[in-house]
């Protein structure tokens, strides 16, 4: 696999307050989620040189608010885009999406796949406490491939199996286990994100990071991060010093943390 990739990644915003990726390979741009404002994503679009007129798809992972909150203005206002979207999910959204998706919804369920101007896209299921969950393994024909897994209680075999041998992913590590178990949240709500359908730890992305430098990954980008449970220097840390302690070095892997808005950074 060619390290020196054409692929192009960028997280727009990560977090409980909105998600949305930016990934481009050649002439084709895509986004991976909606969950801020409509404005935003252009806003943020406008920053890294492009506009929403570029994006040739949007790839929703699940209908919570954080994932599709733009998504029912961007349809209306972008008719010709095309949103793939799981039957469970699309179901399960708000109501008020269906009338702006009417034309735009492709409905792809875990295991379907989208071809798309060099691009390979498979779907992948992730176990997380919505109606329905994925993941997206993009296979681009230089021989690269990117991963997209957040929102993921554990690491499943599907997981393993469609991220191992990708280039470069963004992976979730939602939370630091003490300062959740710790902090101001309920118990039922704890429960929640430490159940192996909520979130995913520092700990376990830490150790699933080994696994996936050992099968070819070079860039990873840690993302989702609680605000309240968890710092980008905690997350870092705990990735950086479980690689560390299995033997790769900087060389063998970039490890960075996705922020929460890149218009912060503005």
């Amino acid at each position: 696999m060619n390290q020196t990739t054409s692929v192009k990644v960028v997280p727009l915003f990560s977090g409980s307050s909105g998600n949305c990726a930016y990934v481009k390979y050649g002439d084709t741009e895509f986004l991976v989620d909606a969950g801020v404002s409509y404005r935003n994503i252009r806003l943020a679009l406008e920053m890294i040189g492009t506009d929403i007129s570029n994006i040739s798809a949007v790839f929703v992972t699940h209908e919570h608010i954080d994932h599709i909150k733009g998504l029912e203005v961007l349809a209306k206002n972008n008719p010709g885009i095309p949103v793939y979207i799981n039957q469970k999910s699309y179901d399960a959204a708000d109501k008020n999406l269906y009338k702006h998706m009417a034309d735009s919804a492709v409905i792809k369920n875990p295991k379907d796949t989208v071809e798309l101007d060099g691009t390979l896209v498979k779907i992948f299921e992730t176990p997380h406490d919505s109606a329905g969950s994925v993941g997206y393994r993009f296979e681009f024909d230089d021989g690269n491939a990117f991963g997209y897994a957040t929102d993921i209680g554990e690491i499943t075999p599907d997981i393993r199996g469609a991220l191992y041998g990708c280039e470069q992913v963004i992976l979730e590590s939602n939370h630091d286990i003490d300062m959740l178990k710790n902090g101001p949240y309920p118990y039922v709500l704890k429960k929640r994100i430490l159940s192996d359908h909520g979130h995913l730890s520092n700990d376990a992305c830490a150790e699933f990071l080994t696994e996936l430098v050992s099968h070819g990954t070079h860039k990873a980008m840690l993302a989702h991060l609680s605000h309240e449970n968890n710092t980008p220097h905690t997350a870092y840390k705990t990735s950086a010093l479980k690689l560390t302690e299995a033997g790769f070095t900087p060389e063998d892997i970039k490890l960075t943390v996705a922020m929460r808005s890149i218009l912060e950074n503005g």
